[in-house]
């Protein structure tokens, strides 16, 4: 394996971490969460196996035990890196299956995470999923079983419902993967945008535009994949 890129001598700006913090809703003063926040910028800057427990612990001006302590192992430190973008994303749509919901609110609330996953600054949790999709890890399929299978189930049980069907089949579940995608690609692919489309999206920062389009994209999903289900039954 070829020797990784130095982690930069400097530490994060007062500035970065306070952004940070009011964005997770934490205290840096604590060790814990200092932990957690170098931990999840040197794991997105480097990967997982390539940073050292006694790096991260250094960074966060921690004693070499204080990982043990908090997390009992660098597994455990890794769990909760990937753990608290889930968790906040996972309260920002808290509630987008409810029955009292239009279609198009509750696809709102649920893809809307989606496209901002990778504002503000701080740790980037997107680089570290996609170091993550070509390499998966135990921990990280833990996870997703854990904090984001849930998720899932809920929105296919939502996506059938508006279908017209009792319960979520393959083409329900191929659906949903495929709406959480276009709202995805905004943030893992933003980069590659830029590149051939300079300035398209340069009068939508916040993605609000894109927004009302993918959730209108989705709402015509559905509805062709109601009529055709209705085409079958009655031919």
């Amino acid at each position: 394996m070829p020797p990784r890129k130095p982690a930069p001598p400097d530490a994060p700006s007062p500035d970065l971490l306070a952004q940070w913090a009011a964005l997770m809703g934490v205290d840096l003063n604590d060790p814990k969460e200092r932990l957690v926040f170098h931990a999840a910028c040197q794991f997105a800057e480097h990967g997982f196996d390539a940073v050292t427990t006694r790096e991260i612990c250094n960074a966060a001006g921690t004693n070499p035990g204080a990982i043990h302590y908090h997390f009992g192992d660098k597994d455990g430190l890794y769990r909760e890196v990937l753990r608290r973008p889930i968790q906040q994303m996972n309260e920002a749509f808290a509630g987008f299956d409810h029955p009292d919901l239009s279609l198009p609110e509750a696809l709102d609330r649920f893809l809307a995470p989606f496209l901002t996953m990778n504002h503000g600054e701080g740790p980037n949790p997107m680089r570290l999923y996609l170091r993550e999709l070509m390499d998966p890890s135990e921990v990280f399929m833990q996870a997703v079983s854990t904090h984001i299978g849930p998720n899932h189930h809920a929105l296919t049980r939502l996506l059938a419902r508006h279908i017209g069907v009792a319960q979520p089949d393959t083409a329900v579940h191929q659906l949903a993967f495929a709406l959480c995608a276009m709202a995805h690609d905004y943030c893992l692919s933003r980069p590659f945008m830029d590149a051939l489309t300079p300035g398209l999206l340069d009068d939508d920062p916040e993605l609000l535009a894109v927004r009302r389009r993918i959730v209108g994209w989705g709402v015509a999903l559905v509805a062709a994949e109601r009529a055709a289900r209705a085409s079958t039954t009655s031919s």
